[in-house]
């Protein structure tokens, strides 16, 4: 499985895509939403974001929300900086 960070035409057809370091923050899970369905109309079908964001620390709600919407992520992960809380 290869997951890029940049993109190309047509790299959909061999990757997938993740949209980068996004911050634990409310506004970045809606970002996440519009960026993946972004990705699906550029023929990018399989692309996700760090679900509880990336850099900074997040607290339970935040990530127990950000798990809701990232159920229906096409490729979703939970995955943070070494230096925030897990």
């Amino acid at each position: 499985m290869i997951i890029e960070r940049s993109s190309y035409a047509g790299m959909g057809k061999f990757a997938s895509r993740w949209l980068g370091d996004n911050f634990a923050q409310p506004e970045y899970m809606g970002y996440s939403v519009t960026g993946i369905m972004s990705h699906n109309i550029m023929g990018i079908t399989l692309a996700g974001s760090d679900i509880c964001g990336f850099i900074d620390n997040t607290n339970e709600e935040l990530c127990a929300r950000w798990h809701m919407v990232g159920a229906f992520y096409p490729f979703s992960r939970n995955h943070n900086s070494w230096d925030t809380i897990a």
